[in-house]
Parts: structure tokens; sequence; C-alpha cells
């Protein structure tokens, strides 16, 4: 087995909900982590976290908050889009998606996992289940 086998992309609403404390997320997390799954995400998950971010709480976020926020991107190890994964989303998003289109992030997310080990854990169903070879798990 190699180490794409064991890898697993969470999506930014299980990141949300973990950094949230919900008992859900943290228990979906803890289940894969113990079986030696590398979680990852991808800086478009990232980008999509701090959109909401400041959407919500604009100017008020401290500086300490923002650095732990950075500390915990990087142990999730983010994937990003380079030139393998944006032809992979052109693809995608021009052919394999056409007339079913799931939105240019998600088709950059589907890429990048599919380069990456080709699993994720989201709430988006009906969008990740339209990329051929994709698995997903439902959170």
């Amino acid at each position: 087995m190699n180490k794409k086998d064991k890898a697993i992309c969470l999506d930014t609403r299980i990141i949300s909900n973990f950094l949230k404390g919900k008992k859900i997320a943290l228990q979906l997390m803890e289940e894969y982590k113990n079986q030696d799954f590398e979680l990852y995400t991808t800086a478009i998950n990232i980008a999509e976290y701090y959109n909401g971010l400041f959407k919500v709480k604009g100017r008020a976020i401290s500086k300490n908050k923002l650095k732990d926020l950075n500390d915990l991107f990087k142990t999730l190890h983010p994937q990003s889009l380079d030139y393998e994964a944006a032809y992979l989303a052109g693809k995608l998003f021009g052919s394999i998606l056409k007339g079913r289109e799931i939105g240019w992030r998600n088709t950059f997310i589907a890429a990048i996992v599919l380069l990456n080990g080709k699993t994720i854990i989201t709430n988006n169903i009906d969008h990740f289940k339209r990329i051929p070879d994709l698995t997903v798990i439902k959170y």
C-alpha cells in the first residue's frame, strides 16, 4: 500500500467544525488517524475557511488567533494548486463535469485530492460524487 492510499483530505466544513470543537468532527478525524491515515487539506480549503472567518468576524480577529490557525493549517500539510492539478481541474470542468459543474473551488479541490490520495471527507456529497475515481466519505 503506498502513501497516497492512506491519505484523506479534510474539506472546509470538517475543519471548521473541528476548530469549533464539534464532537463528530473530532471523532471522525481521530478514527482515521488511529488507522494511520494521513489527514491533509488543500490551500483552497484554507482560503475558504479564512473567507468565512473574515466575513463573520471582520477585523476582530486577534493576531494570536491568526497565528494559531496558521500553525494548525501547517500541520495539515496543505496541498496547493500546481500545474498538474490546474490541468486536471480544467479537464474536469471542461469535459467530465460539463453541464454538471460544481464550481471552480470544488473542482480545484477535487483535482488536488485526485493527485494526493483520491479520498475526501466532506458534507458536500452531491458535488464531489460527480468526480470519477474520487472516494467520498460523508461528514
